[in-house]
């Protein structure tokens, strides 16, 4: 049976209908709080749930029992609740969460993190690395897998961050001309469960992003190409990005700043490629051509 931790996010469902597609037993970790149609759609796919948080181990030690693989996509920057934090959550509840899958005699970790380098020190970055460390200087006997993909499609090049369709206005971070290898999270999705079945997978860390190195600038050009009109484009200066970051008030305002100047700053000469990757990734020009389709159908 295969655990799949933040079930009900996108990037966490999509996982349990690959590995259901595949004929897994697969349970979903929700939380008492999970939107019921999230949890019941979970059960459509034919995986069972369990409900935990992961500041309550034991409620991680029944969610793990009988688990031979465990992956983590949680992250509370989209779903945080009273009591959450970056230190509390992401950190001490993914490691108290490998413990639990250790301890329940799991054989493999599969934990999504993110490819960071690029990226200013924030709770959530600080966080991240303390769980990949926990994972890499050995946890009593399990395996692990760190997947660090590079910003998503759904989130980069959506509604919130990039721009509404409908209107015509869009984003860019910093300049806009830095190479960003924007990655799709069904394709992230599916290299989690490529990983479950690879040896070669075992006690590695995979960094992976999508087949483009593409800008910001280009791509509001596909954007412009697919809605058939011309975008208006507001620069969000670095220098802003940077103060932002610099003077944040709170750990959630630190962490949004990080990730906009990170992005801002990013500038990757290469794809990355791994035997883990599917073979055909999710193009830059395919995503912009759907949401243009979803704008217009609205």
């Amino acid at each position: 049976m295969i655990l799949v931790a933040g079930s009900t996010g996108s990037l966490g469902t999509e996982i349990v209908r690959l590995l259901r597609e595949r004929g897994e037993s697969v349970r979903g970790l929700v939380r008492p709080t999970s939107a019921q149609e999230k949890v019941e759609h979970l059960h459509d796919l034919g995986a069972e749930t369990v409900k935990g948080d992961l500041k309550d181990r034991a409620s991680l030690d029944a969610a793990c029992r009988g688990a031979r693989t465990v992956i983590s996509t949680v992250s509370m920057i989209q779903t945080a609740q009273a009591g959450d934090s970056f230190k509390d959550t992401d950190e001490a509840g993914t490691i108290s969460l490998i413990d639990a899958a250790r301890d329940a005699g799991a054989e493999h970790f599969i934990y999504v993190s993110f490819d960071m380098e690029s990226f200013p020190d924030t709770p959530l970055t600080d966080a991240k690395r303390a769980v990949e460390e926990h994972l890499r200087k050995g946890v009593g006997g399990i395996d692990y897998t760190i997947l660090r993909p590079t910003p998503f499609m759904e989130i980069w090049l959506g509604p919130h961050l990039f721009g509404d369709l409908s209107a015509g206005e869009v984003k860019v971070y910093g300049q806009g001309t830095g190479s960003v290898p924007y990655v799709s999270s069904h394709d992230v999705a599916q290299v989690a469960v490529n990983a479950v079945y690879s040896p070669s997978a075992r006690n590695r860390t995979i960094t992976f992003g999508g087949p483009d190195l593409i800008t910001q600038r280009e791509v509001v050009h596909e954007f412009e190409s697919a809605v058939g009109k011309p975008l208006i484009v507001t620069e969000v200066p670095e220098q802003v990005l940077e103060t932002q970051w610099q003077n944040a008030q709170n750990p959630f305002e630190k962490v949004f700043a990080g990730l906009m100047l990170g992005v801002a700053k990013l500038d990757q000469k290469e794809v990355n490629a791994d035997e883990h990757l599917p073979a055909r990734m999710t193009t830059v020009h395919e995503f912009a051509q759907r949401r243009a389709g979803e704008a217009a159908s609205a």
